[in-house]
C-alpha cells in the first residue's frame, strides 16, 4: 500500500464551501466523481499532483491521532512519487486552509506520522 500525505479536516462550513476552499487554494476546479457509498469524492489534477476530498473517512484513531473528530479527508499525491514535492503541495494547502479560517485539522504521513496542525 501507497503512502501519501494527507490533511484530515473538521469545519462548520458546508462541504460545498470547502470544496471550493480547496478548488481556490491548488488552482483547479475540484470534479465530482462517482463513490461507491455515501462519501462525496472531488478531485483535481493539477502539474504536478492529484488532489482528492472526501467528505468522511472510515479511519479509526491509531497512532495517537485522533482521526474520528476530523470528518473530512483531503488526499495529496504527487504524480512522479515526489514525496518532497507532495509534503510542500500539501503544507501549501493546509496553510491556505489555515489563512481561510474555519478549520481545523492536521496534516499526517502515512496515517502515522504528524506533521503539522491548524
Amino acid at each position: 500500500m501507497s503512502a501519501y500525505h494527507e490533511i484530515f479536516l473538521k469545519t462548520a462550513k458546508p462541504f460545498d464551501e470547502v470544496i471550493e476552499d480547496v478548488s481556490e487554494a491548488v488552482g483547479v476546479e475540484l470534479a465530482s466523481e462517482p463513490s461507491s457509498n455515501a462519501v462525496l469524492l472531488y478531485r483535481a489534477v493539477t502539474d504536478s499532483s492529484v488532489i482528492e476530498v472526501e467528505s468522511s473517512h472510515a479511519y479509526e484513531d491509531d497512532y495517537g491521532i485522533e482521526f474520528s473528530s476530523l470528518p473530512i479527508l483531503i488526499t495529496v499525491r504527487d504524480l512522479d512519487s515526489d514525496k518532497d514535492r507532495e509534503e510542500s503541495t500539501a503544507r501549501s494547502l493546509m496553510q491556505v486552509l489555515a489563512n481561510d479560517g474555519g478549520y481545523a485539522g492536521l496534516l499526517v504521513f502515512d496515517l502515522k506520522r504528524r506533521l503539522a496542525e491548524i
